[in-house]
């Protein structure tokens, strides 16, 4: 599964990644990592925090995070993702309902600008039923009510931008 960034380095200037899940056969993570790494040996992030779950690496001075997925939610974003094109390489693009879903839980300021952006741009194709129910478990998992309530604050304010507030 691809998603794409945009992010400011530790100069603010803008930089370029790439994400990419893994579902991780066996639960068998050290395998995973060790071949991704052998695979690609040049490290993207050499001095970010040591990450269980990401295996970042640079090819061909591209930022590519590899995110092993945990069993359960992630296993249903790659289900759910949908089969996509990129430059005649075919890839899996996660659907926009999880994508946000996931960058609520990261909760940085640039995730809640992008969860706005892709709220913009999906207007009315979303499934809100299953955005709400899952960012409702996630914030009562993580005791994070600020989750749902930064989101419905956000979806507000773009409704009172299309005059569509009730």
């Amino acid at each position: 599964m691809l998603g794409d960034e945009w992010r400011r380095d530790e100069r603010g200037q803008i930089t370029h990644d790439v994400d990419l899940k893994v579902i991780v056969p066996d639960l068998d993570y050290a395998a995973v990592r060790a071949a991704i790494r052998a695979a690609f040996p040049e490290s993207g992030r050499p001095h970010a925090p040591d990450n269980p779950f990401v295996v970042s690496v640079s090819i061909k001075g591209i930022i590519v995070d590899f995110l092993l997925a945990l069993p359960g939610y992630e296993e249903q974003i790659i289900t759910r993702a949908a089969r996509c094109n990129l430059g005649g390489l075919q890839v899996w693009v996660c659907a926009p309902e999880d994508l946000v879903i996931q960058k609520a839980i990261a909760g940085r300021p640039k995730d809640w600008q992008d969860i706005e952006g892709i709220l913009i741009e999906q207007w009315g194709r979303l499934d809100l039923t299953y955005l709400e129910d899952w960012l409702a478990q996630f914030s009562e998992l993580l005791e994070l009510p600020e989750i749902v309530s930064q989101y419905h604050a956000i979806q507000d304010r773009i409704a009172a931008v299309r005059g569509e507030a009730e």
